[in-house]
């Protein structure tokens, strides 16, 4: 498959590979993006039906334009959250479902989308374009112990207080909150780790991109939903990027890992057993290859989750 300038898929062999592709079946991509690991569903699967979630307008129609090529398959595209899974979509009735969590890099790379903290673009970060509520409004309607919380939850930054304090002071000195405005209050907090700047700026903007997209309820919704949509024998196959995100997926997971749902601390069961409905396929996460770190610098953080349901 051909390289793709609007996001490279990331591990996408081992992604193909543990979706356990067959010819007719019904799969989902919930994270359409440039369409790559969407191409590469579907040129395995010759026929069938792919189901193409996205809220990103932008992905949508690159998708549907790349994957046009495409003979055989019946694509369907949902332009929403992949929350709304199980409202799109019958129960027992999907082969396999892949999560590539996380932001495209189209995204980033369109500075009018107002994701990357290079440049003067005003910071936007919502990944549907048709929701009001973005980056701008966030800050102006936090607080400092908010704001503070979530820079520890969900991007476990350190100096978290200070951090919200003096990025709120920025906010609140200007009309517009452009990327020199959030990185005049990461060194003045970090001045004594320069090296690290890029690094905990990436950081500051997950944890606010996290919270405007709702990212983690998301995620949660979804997961939940698709133990119910996919068949017995069906694989769910996760990706994700950062700390968060996978403690998230195995927590949502791992509670359908259990064949039990008594408290611990009950000596006998009473709920009846037979509560299990996912097994891991792979006890640990697969990481990226090392051609594939050289290849994709994006998948330098990635971890491949795969479940299967019983």
């Amino acid at each position: 498959m051909e390289r793709c300038n609007y996001h490279n898929p990331v591990m996408l062999d081992e992604c193909l590979e543990g979706l356990s592709l067959k010819e007719g079946g019904t799969f989902v991509d919930c994270t359409l993006g440039g369409g790559g690991h969407s191409y590469g569903i579907a040129d395995k699967l010759k026929k069938g039906i792919l189901h193409c979630f996205d809220r990103d307008e932008d992905a949508i129609a690159f998708g549907k334009k790349r994957l046009a090529e495409i003979k055989g398959v019946e694509f369907n595209f949902h332009h929403m959250a992949f929350s709304y899974l199980g409202s799109e979509l019958e129960k027992n009735s999907v082969d396999g479902i892949l999560y590539d969590l996380g932001i495209s890099s189209h995204q980033v790379d369109e500075k009018n989308r107002g994701f990357t903290f290079v440049g003067d673009t005003p910071i936007d970060l919502r990944m549907d374009k048709r929701e009001e509520f973005s980056a701008q409004e966030f800050l102006r309607e936090i607080n400092e112990k908010d704001f503070a919380k979530i820079l520890q939850s969900n991007a476990d930054l350190d100096r978290a207080f200070r951090l919200s304090k003096e990025i709120l002071k920025e906010v609140n000195e200007h009309e517009t909150v452009l990327p020199c405005h959030i990185k005049t209050a990461v060194e003045l907090v970090y001045r004594d780790r320069k090296k690290e700047w890029n690094s905990i700026l990436a950081r500051v903007y997950q944890a606010i991109r996290m919270e405007v997209n709702q990212e983690l309820e998301q995620i949660k919704v979804s997961l939940n939903a698709a133990v119910d949509v996919l068949k017995v024998g069906g694989r769910l196959v996760i990706m994700s990027y950062h700390s968060v995100e996978d403690r998230l997926v195995k927590e949502t997971c791992g509670f359908f890992e259990k064949d039990c749902l008594c408290p611990e601390n009950l000596p006998i069961c009473v709920c009846g057993g037979g509560h299990k409905r996912l097994m891991k396929v792979n006890r640990k996460p697969i990481l990226p290859s090392k051609e594939e770190l050289s290849n994709n610098n994006r998948s330098r953080s990635a971890k491949l989750r795969i479940y299967q349901r019983v």
